[in-house]
């Protein structure tokens, strides 16, 4: 016998388990998802530095490329050296010519020294036996007069030599020094015509080609600091109420899909919005105005060891999302620093220079 069908109690279950689901997903916003907020509207981004001629030369050599790693202190062009040298030695021939004519001059002041100092005791001695017969004022005035023309001519010598009467002190006259500081440029010249890399980067982007002609300032290549990246994630400003410094957020790569996560943190809040920081900003007070919703740029760090596990390249799209329980601090505030980039590599040619000179 087939059992009757009760439709009231069917529709009881039905609605039943409707309200249940409906329940259970309130639940789970109210404890779980309501902290969290979520953009698409994300991108890859990382410190970039244009490498720029020094010098004035020839491209003679090439030996990067497009997309290459390179590390620091690795060479990436050649500037032809025949002018830098050419200027190097004439700048060395001055300063040997400087130091030349300082010592000699040192020489001169120690020579009339000497005189002055003779003179001065010959004067000093007819002096004593004035009046006396084997001195007549004749000579003593010829003596007087010899002692002031030693002193004016020691006085003039100490001039030329800056005072110097040492010549262990010549390098300390200001015609070497000048001379000396014109050659130690001119050889840092010369050590910049090899181009090398600042930081350990990839080679973005190659302007230079073997044979064209640069000048200092002129941009030879491009590089990004693969090791140093952010995600820039541009959320509604209805989202930002709850962001904080230093929320976790987790992040997700378009180029790996679902199977990579990246853990991340909220480090600073851009100080305006992608429009009004344009080139052409909106002008709203024209009267032609109709309301858009904006979106402020947040800056996510992310983890440097899941960088080295999953590379990723600038301009890629991420998805974030932000867990926003934790809200205490102010809202929308800027970043307090960011990690120094730094090379040794300029200063340690102004040290090759100085063992030149």
């Amino acid at each position: 016998m087939k059992p009757n069908f009760n439709r009231n109690k069917a529709f009881k279950i039905f609605f039943g388990s409707v309200g249940g689901v409906v329940l259970l997903g309130i639940l789970y916003w109210l404890i779980f998802a309501n902290h969290y907020e979520s953009t698409d509207n994300a991108y890859v981004s990382a410190p970039q530095l244009q490498i720029a001629s020094q010098v004035e030369g020839t491209v003679s050599a090439v030996l990067v490329a497009e997309t290459q790693a390179v590390k620091e202190g690795d060479l990436l062009f050649k500037i032809d050296t025949t002018e830098s040298k050419i200027a190097s030695e004439m700048a060395d021939a001055d300063l040997v010519k400087a130091m030349h004519m300082v010592r000699v001059a040192i020489s001169q002041a120690k020579q009339r020294k000497q005189e002055y100092d003779r003179a001065k005791s010959d004067y000093a001695r007819r002096a004593e036996l004035k009046g006396v017969a084997a001195f007549s004022a004749e000579e003593l005035s010829h003596s007087k007069t010899q002692l002031e023309v030693a002193e004016a001519s020691y006085k003039q010598a100490l001039e030329n030599s800056d005072g110097l009467v040492n010549p262990e002190d010549a390098a300390k006259h200001p015609d070497v020094l000048r001379a000396q500081a014109a050659a130690k440029r001119a050889y840092v010249a010369l050590l910049r015509a090899d181009v090398k890399s600042p930081v350990d980067a990839i080679v973005a982007r190659r302007s230079a080609q073997v044979g064209q002609r640069v000048s200092p300032g002129v941009p030879l290549a491009t590089l990004v600091i693969g090791g140093s990246m952010w995600v820039d994630a541009n959320f509604k400003e209805d989202q930002l109420a709850k962001m904080r410094i230093g929320q976790p957020v987790e992040l997700e790569a378009d180029i790996y899909g679902g199977k990579v996560h990246y853990k991340g943190r909220v480090v600073g809040f851009a100080p305006g919005t992608g429009s009004s920081m344009s080139l052409l900003p909106a002008q709203n007070a024209t009267g032609n105005w109709v309301k858009v919703v904006q979106r402020l740029p947040v800056r996510i760090e992310i983890d440097a060891e899941e960088l080295k596990k999953n590379p990723l390249r600038v301009g890629l799209t991420m998805s974030a999302t932000v867990d926003t329980k934790n809200a205490e601090g102010p809202a929308l505030q800027s970043m307090d620093k960011s990690v120094a980039i730094e090379t040794n590599m300029y200063d340690e040619q102004g040290v090759k220079a100085d063992e030149h000179i």
